[in-house]
């Protein structure tokens, strides 16, 4: 049974897109492929924008498969029956909410329906956010208005933090999530030119300081979440019908 890692926050440009790749190339990396030559790892595009798409079909090599499950709703509920250890999902950076309705609530708008369908699938949530003050509210709002009300456990990461900017902004955010009680990850992925680059995962890298710095990141975030395969590709479940794959 594939586990289901989703990466959401309210707030956009928080990196959901780097960060479901990057942590499915690590995976991918760590496990290494089946003896049938295929991932044990796929990276799935809920988000109608398509940005992991369009930065998958930009690689000169994919490490994992790509799915592309904006218009699935139906098929997100056998994501867990697909045969990967683990699939990364990208997801909508809105959707209908309404905090008031109690236990659920996502709305019935496209958005809310496929969050929904995701958050019941998910083992855990992946929360990036920025060391900014205008990311506090959207961030607590994903937390307080869905992943706690769903009861879907979660974990904080500080994303994008320049170092020239100094630990205070690190620490004003961490301060703030230990404040409300959000688990958050001791990695800190830092900003670096060479992530923005469209053609390479962090496996990708080059050997040298800057970009095995940038590696790191993602390896100790990586190992910090747990993560971890199973030992043989694992069969595709009865009644699976799988969502799009994209070459």
């Amino acid at each position: 049974m594939a586990k289901v890692h989703v990466v959401m926050n309210r707030k956009g440009g928080v990196g959901k897109s780097l960060i479901s790749l990057n942590m499915g190339a690590v995976c991918a990396d760590v496990r290494g492929p089946g003896p049938d030559g295929q991932p044990f790892v796929a990276v799935a595009s809920a988000d109608p924008q398509g940005t992991a798409l369009w930065r998958a079909a930009r690689l000169a090599e994919q490490p994992f498969d790509i799915l592309d499950i904006a218009d699935d709703v139906e098929n997100i509920a056998l994501m867990k029956r697909l045969p990967y250890a683990h699939v990364f999902v990208d997801t909508p950076g809105w959707a209908e909410i309404n905090p008031t309705t109690g236990k659920d609530p996502l709305g019935e708008d496209k958005y809310g329906r496929i969050l929904r369908a995701l958050l019941d699938q998910a083992d855990d949530v992946i929360v990036p956010m920025l060391t900014e003050v205008d990311c506090y509210e959207p961030t607590w709002q994903t937390i307080e208005w869905v992943l706690k009300p769903l009861g879907v456990p979660f974990q904080v990461v500080i994303n994008n933090w320049a170092p020239a900017e100094g630990v205070a902004y690190v620490e004003g955010t961490r301060g703030w999530c230990e404040k409300h009680d959000y688990p958050v990850a001791q990695t800190v992925i830092r900003r670096y030119r060479v992530h923005t680059n469209a053609t390479r995962v962090v496996t990708q890298y080059n050997n040298n300081r800057v970009e095995l710095q940038a590696r790191e990141d993602f390896y100790r975030f990586a190992l910090e979440h747990g993560l971890r395969g199973a030992e043989t590709r694992l069969p595709a479940q009865a009644g699976a019908d799988s969502p799009a794959v994209e070459a």
